[in-house]
């Protein structure tokens, strides 16, 4: 399988990642309650962008490893590549949002004053803890975020290499257009030397021409005069 229908089945399969999640996230989630059935549906949205970030991975190895490829068509793979990026982590934002909020509920939510059992939270430890996940959820956004300035610093690293490349071929052929040329340029003045060496010579051979027929015109005329005009004795 080549390298572009490897990328298509690979982006196949992350488009339909990516509509199952957003699936759970528009619809199913919206109409559970909280519950353990909630909690598995995060579960499978937290395992399912895990696997759209590897199809990802394995998506951008399959755009680098394409060095036959012109420059354009790397350009509309990194195009493809940058519009799925950005939908699989709006998606994991959400989800991030959504298992905040409910460590949120569980931890400082309102509770049944009525249980024996209950204890309530100290507020400072509340804003602490949300402090807490609202760092722990900035820093996963910065992870992420530099893990995508990595990517496009590698695809832009690739793409110089095979603009050098590019560049490196085109000197060659210019340089051996060049050769070719100075070789016509040379043979062409070979040429002209050659053509005018034949003119000298076809004027040289008029030249002698025109003295042999002068002679024997000249014979002529005196064998006429000397045997019809001659004084005869």
């Amino acid at each position: 399988m080549s390298g572009y229908d490897r990328f298509g089945v690979l982006a196949d399969e992350l488009k339909a990642l990516i509509a199952s999640m957003q699936r759970k996230l528009d619809r199913r989630l919206p109409s559970l309650p909280a519950g353990e059935e909630r909690k598995r549906v995060m579960r499978e949205l937290d395992g399912e962008a895990d696997d759209a970030q590897r199809l990802l991975r394995e998506m951008q190895l399959e755009a680098d490893s394409d060095l036959q490829a012109g420059l354009s068509y790397r350009q509309q793979l990194n195009a493809q590549m940058k519009d799925y990026r950005t939908q699989v982590d709006r998606i994991r934002s959400s989800v991030t949002h959504l298992k905040s909020e409910e460590q949120d509920r569980r931890g400082g939510g309102a509770m049944d004053n009525s249980n024996p059992f209950f204890v309530q939270m100290d507020p400072r430890e509340a804003a602490n803890r949300n402090q807490l996940l609202q760092g722990r959820a900035i820093l996963e956004r910065t992870q992420e975020s530099l893990g995508r300035s990595l990517a496009v610093s590698a695809e832009t690293e690739q793409i110089g290499t095979g603009v050098v490349g590019e560049l490196h071929l085109q000197r060659e052929t210019l340089e051996n257009t060049r050769s070719r040329l100075e070789e016509t340029n040379h043979d062409l003045t070979k040429s002209r030397g050659i053509i005018r060496s034949m003119g000298r010579r076809i004027v040289t051979n008029k030249i002698f021409l025109i003295v042999i027929i002068g002679i024997e015109v000249v014979i002529l005329a005196g064998v006429t005069y000397w045997k019809f005009f001659s004084p005869k004795k």
